[in-house]
């Protein structure tokens, strides 16, 4: 079966948890050529950049002990401080990329019935200029709610430090649900305010789902960046333990071996967002999931009644012709966010893909 002829993967569906998985690794066999691709311009250069920072950070943890001892010079701990937030902050930006072309791409699968194949970087760049917008805006949100827990945390251990156990579990119960912050502002046409009640609310509904799948998929991701990594690591280890006096000395000072210690830097930091846009795609088909299950309960009864009446002959009516209307706009219905015309809605928030370029209107 050609990919033009595969049934599209709706984005609002209700699924249970083997359906979340099977469609998010659906969706990417389908589609893995033109996201390698897409992603490939927009994080390798970031991934050049932050192995950098990546080779310092990881130096530092290597000489860790030197710093412990006061053996090292000033300059080694400093060499860490900056290589670890010189890492946060490409990390902080990778993500908002990784969320912004991910999904920037899942509008362009839904607004093109599921075939992406052809897409080029400038026919997405419409769309890309919106979500990364949002990405970038959810992204500081979330940095601003950790920030204030940082806070209140410190504030509690100045108290007792063994109430310190309250932020913990609060924090880890409130950022399950927060994953859905980019889905829900970047696909729904509503305010920042708007979209983190609709999450928080959404989120604690469907906190067990959130959790399942996020954790399954980061465990795959992760054993795949980490086997991307051996390499890497390996080359890391031998220079760190290798002797100024040691016969290998040449060996890993050596222009040829720095150079390959950071091309296998870039490659894993690389692989490690590509993993990232995986998770990215489960956490919108788990938002997929809440919306249709919670966001105006009875729609999907309407439409079952809608196509109740079609089969009695009676789809020429003006309230059939809305509840047809409705079914498009809402994403339900034939599964893909478009009506019987083809035509794609939009009511309530919910996203019109093809109206990206209305920037007054976010």
């Amino acid at each position: 079966m050609n990919l033009s002829q595969k049934p599209i993967i709706p984005l609002y569906k209700e699924r249970t948890f083997t359906q979340k998985f099977n469609d998010t690794f659906d969706y990417f066999g389908r589609n893995w050529k033109v996201y390698l691709r897409m992603l490939t311009y927009i994080l390798l250069p970031l991934s050049m950049f932050q192995a950098l920072s990546l080779n310092t950070y990881m130096q530092g943890m290597m000489d860790i002990d030197k710093i412990n001892n006061m053996s090292g010079s000033d300059g080694l701990l400093m060499q860490f401080i900056a290589g670890s937030a010189a890492t946060m902050v490409f990390s902080i930006i990778g993500m908002t990329l990784v969320f912004g072309m991910t999904y920037a791409l899942m509008m362009a699968y839904e607004e093109n019935k599921g075939d992406i194949s052809g897409m080029t970087f400038k026919e997405l760049l419409p769309k890309l200029k919106r979500t990364m917008l949002r990405a970038a805006t959810a992204m500081v949100t979330i940095d601003l709610i950790a920030a204030l827990i940082l806070l209140v945390s410190i504030g509690i251990a100045m108290v007792s430090p063994f109430l310190l156990v309250l932020p913990l579990f609060g924090s880890f119960a409130l950022f399950i649900p927060l994953s859905l912050l980019f889905p829900v502002y970047i696909f729904e046409r509503i305010s920042i305010t708007e979209a983190l009640k609709k999450t928080i609310v959404w989120g604690f509904k469907t906190w067990g789902g959130i959790f399942a799948i996020c954790v399954v998929i980061s465990l795959i991701v992760s054993m795949v960046g980490n086997m991307a990594s051996i390499p890497y690591s390996i080359l890391l280890v031998m220079k760190s333990m290798v002797g100024i006096t040691s016969d290998l000395s040449p060996i890993v000072n050596s222009p040829v071996y720095t150079i390959a210690t950071y091309i296998m830097g870039v490659l894993t930091t690389f692989v490690s967002y590509l993993g990232y846009s995986i998770l990215a795609v489960a956490i919108a088909y788990q938002y997929g999931h809440a919306a249709d299950k919670l966001d105006d309960e009875g729609i999907t009864s309407q439409i079952n009644d809608f196509d109740n009446l079609a089969n009695d002959g009676r789809n020429n009516s003006g309230n059939n012709d809305d509840t047809r209307n409705n079914a498009g706009n809402y994403g339900y219905g034939n599964g893909s966010g478009y009506d019987s015309n083809n035509n794609q809605g939009n009511t309530n928030g919910k996203p019109r893909f093809d109206e990206i370029d209305d920037f007054e209107k976010l």
